[in-house]
């Protein structure tokens, strides 16, 4: 079972975002507010697991870095044809912008408005938390969104920025 830690953001003039978090049932929920068109909007996604605390006191001289679990940026028009292909996620995916659980657009250009998840969580018996188990572990997703510029489509401009930390725990 993943239990959340903490979440943070920062947005700018043109894009925001709130998170809010709910312990009780260990999910989150987000209100996006699109301020202004993307003509291209981009998901720029990585999961780190970072060290456990070993007790080893002074004798731990250098800060070992958190590893890569995942890497990788999609335009949100294609999220659909490049999720399927990554199937250890496609289920939460589809729990989280599921009809009556979102109305995030996936169009690009992604137009002006106010876009809610009501549903961000990762179910129990998804498959992935069994593999990524390890006691003591803190994992941090990171997101960003960036609008791709439309005329030379290289060159993009960071809207919004978020964190999530969770764990994961054994459940009996």
């Amino acid at each position: 079972t993943m239990k959340l830690m903490g979440a943070t953001s920062w947005d700018t003039p043109g894009y925001g975002l709130k998170i809010n978090m709910f312990e009780k049932n260990n999910s989150m929920s987000s209100v996006t507010f699109v301020r202004q068109d993307v003509a291209i909007p981009l998901w720029h996604i990585v999961l780190l697991q970072h060290p456990r605390k070993r007790s080893g006191g002074a004798s731990q001289t250098r800060a070992e870095s958190p590893r890569t679990l995942y890497n990788a940026t999609t335009k949100t028009c294609d999220f659909w044809k490049y999720i399927r292909h990554v199937s250890a996620w496609n289920n939460v995916a589809k729990l989280v912008l599921s009809k009556g659980a979102s109305n995030m657009s996936l169009a690009c250009p992604l137009k002006a408005g106010v876009y809610v998840m009501n549903r961000i969580q990762v179910p129990p018996e998804t498959a992935i938390l069994k593999f990524m188990y390890h006691p003591n572990t803190v994992y941090t997703l990171e997101g960003t969104v960036y609008g791709l510029n439309p005329k030379d489509r290289v060159t993009k401009k960071a809207l919004c920025h978020y964190e999530v930390n969770a764990t994961i725990f054994k459940s009996c």
